[in-house]
């Protein structure tokens, strides 16, 4: 194109037609590198999408404003529990509006084990939130189930068991199983096996357990949550190993540890853009090896040292954009196998798909410099042959 034309030099125009000639040859090569960066992109998206919906979920769910649990990193639901002494203590802290208690603990369903758990389904109802999945009017149902056999389960049990609202479910209990119905579903990434929550009462009619797990505090308007945080501290004193963390804590570190944990799609990007140099730097060290009369023809027509060394690196970077472009056609198509089939069958949590658009940016640039600096040493090369030649 005249455009084109006028943008582009000579070398440039020469190092797409050698690749256009080339293409037999190069379709190999491009394809590995093109499957390389694919896996890279697919497993980024869906990464990203996996963080914003973790991020929306804890921003919705999260809405206590201090959250204590026993000073043991053991397993939830089971090992340390709370003193009722540090719950009336809680309980009777200045600037309380709303205390839930909540018990979980494993119980076996159907060849594996889930969690079932009590809390108070009137507090959560009136301070507390959750992120429900079905039906429409899922807090109504979740308030019909107070006093009543009826549960509220985690998406996850729902699409591993094949249960849906309404269904009757039996749970085992220390009095024999015992039919609930299920009244609603919520969106929960804390657990892959499933949960089972039901309001505290009816809870300790089936269980014969009345321990603590842990307390969700919601302070009244106005009260700052970290110095309620220091004034329970300083309450609490040396009577009792608690970890009290704010709302804004627990958030920052759900967030740290979900960064932690998936820090390894940072090197996979590294050996990713490691093998795309490579296959680059081979590729071309191929071609400039075979084209050896080629570039002693140019150099004989005018053609300058520089200039070849500019059309090699020009083959190099047009090599890495044609294969990141592929990889991120591809790597959206797999991602979305990931998100709304694997990720499904695997852990029965519904991920909302998210693009990284800034990581789309950010690796394609990476690759373009990366193949580039690939390109160098072929260049390198290609111009020692024209200096062999002249001598």
């Amino acid at each position: 194109m005249p455009a084109a034309r006028r943008l582009l030099k000579v070398e440039d125009w020469l190092a797409v037609t050698n690749l256009s000639a080339a293409v037999p040859r190069l379709s190999i090569s491009v394809a590995a590198l093109a499957v390389a960066l694919s896996m890279t992109v697919a497993i980024a998206i869906m990464i990203g999408s996996f963080r914003e919906t973790v991020s929306y979920w804890i921003s919705q769910t999260l809405q206590a404003d201090l959250f204590i649990s026993p000073g043991a990193r053991q397993q939830p639901g089971v090992g340390e529990t709370l003193s009722p002494d540090l719950l009336a203590i809680v309980s009777n802290a200045p600037g309380v509006a709303a205390v839930d208690r909540f018990r979980t603990i494993e119980v076996p369903y159907r060849n594996t084990v889930i969690r079932v758990g009590g809390g108070d389904f009137n507090v959560v109802l009136s301070h507390g939130s959750l992120l429900f999945k079905a039906p429409a009017d899922a807090r109504e149902q979740m308030r019909t189930a107070i006093g009543i056999d009826g549960v509220v389960v985690s998406e996850a049990f729902t699409l591993k068991h094949g249960h849906k609202p309404g269904d009757t479910i039996a749970v085992p209990t220390d009095h024999g199983t015992v039919p609930f119905r299920i009244v609603a579903v919520y969106y929960d990434y804390s657990n892959d096996r499933g949960v089972i929550m039901m309001d505290r009462a009816t809870f300790e009619r089936h269980f014969d357990d009345r321990a603590i797990n842990g307390v969700t505090v919601y302070l009244q308007p106005g009260v700052d949550p970290e110095q309620a945080r220091r004034q329970l501290l300083d309450t609490i004193g040396d009577r009792h190993a608690v970890f009290i963390n704010t709302n804004r804590m627990l958030r920052a570190e759900v967030l740290r540890i979900f960064d932690s944990t998936f820090a390894i799609t940072y090197a996979l990007e590294v050996i990713a853009i490691i093998v795309a140099m490579l296959g680059v730097s081979g590729t071309l060290l191929t071609l400039v090896l075979e084209r050896e009369r080629e570039l002693t023809i140019l150099r004989m027509v005018g053609t300058g040292r520089g200039q070849i060394r500019r059309m090699v690196v020009g083959e190099a970077v047009v090599l890495g954009a044609i294969s990141q472009g592929i990889g991120l056609v591809v790597g959206f198509v797999l991602s979305l196998l990931l998100i709304y089939v694997i990720n499904v069958q695997s852990f029965g949590w519904t991920i909302q798909f998210h693009l990284p658009v800034g990581f789309a940016v950010q690796s394609t640039l990476l690759i373009l410099v990366a193949t580039a600096l690939a390109g160098l040493y072929p260049a390198f090369r290609a111009s020692r042959l024209v200096m062999a030649h002249d001598e």
